[in-house]
């Protein structure tokens, strides 16, 4: 009878040690996932600010949408005024 009990309890520990070290393990592939998402969203960041200057097609494409966000911002408002109070 004791005998089975120290059995189950070895047993038990086991179980609870590959239970600790699979959320272990969970918990490494989580924060690995986030910092290489974090190196992937650096590197795309670099990329464009490289891609986006000199001369071609992609750097007068982000030119232009610079232009527009400056327009817009400057006019937004402007129509809101003239819409809401006027």
């Amino acid at each position: 009878m004791d005998g089975g009990f120290i059995m189950s309890r070895e047993q038990e520990v086991q179980r609870q040690a590959a239970v600790t070290e699979a959320a272990m393990a969970s918990i490494r592939r989580k924060e690995q996932s986030q910092l290489a998402g974090g190196y992937a969203l650096m590197a795309g960041t670099m990329s464009f600010g490289e891609a986006s200057k000199g001369r071609g097609v992609f750097p007068a494409i982000v030119h232009g949408a610079k232009l527009l966000c400056i327009a817009f911002a400057f006019l937004v408002p402007n129509y809101l005024v003239w819409s809401l109070l006027l």
